[in-house]
């Protein structure tokens, strides 16, 4: 809500958030990215494990520890969910519920892309209509934003 306590920080809020959706996106589009010639995970993690070469199909790099680059990211982009999730209370309801119902499908492609690592080399990763529609319900009817609020309260007390 305006004015909320710590409201001076909702802009780096809403910068880690869309930090959060840019690197699942990323995730998400390996395979599509690598056969535009693309790759936008960061030069460092890709040399870390053992992936500096990119990616050319539905396999990872010889040698690589694709399993656990993939792992790393998506540690990443969950710590700044974490962190984005705390600009839900400070965002009027119906914004809130727009950005936990969003947010929301992309940690649940997170959660795939976690189980089955390398099934971005073999396609775009999806959820299906009818889990997509139950989160976005979920984010549209406000219980996402009010669990956030209530561990956000929590942690301050």
């Amino acid at each position: 809500e305006p004015g909320a306590r710590g409201a001076e920080r909702a802009p780096e809020y809403a910068d880690t958030l869309g930090l959060a959706l840019q690197l699942t996106n990323i995730l998400r589009d390996v395979r599509e990215d690598a056969e535009g010639g693309r790759t936008y995970l960061p030069a460092d993690d890709l040399a870390k494990f053992g992936c500096a070469a990119g990616f050319n199909g539905p396999t990872p790099p010889e040698g690589s520890d694709f399993a656990g680059l993939v792992h790393f990211e998506v540690r990443r982009a969950r710590a700044l969910f974490a962190e984005g999730y705390r600009l839900l209370p400070m965002l009027d309801r119906r914004s809130g519920a727009c950005v936990a119902a969003m947010a929301g499908i992309y940690r649940r492609l997170l959660d795939r892309i976690e189980r089955d690592p390398e099934a971005v080399l073999r396609g775009r990763v999806s959820l299906p209509g009818r889990e997509k529609a139950y989160v976005a319900v979920r984010g549209l009817s406000g219980l996402d934003a009010r669990h956030v609020t209530r561990r956000t309260v929590r942690r301050r007390a």
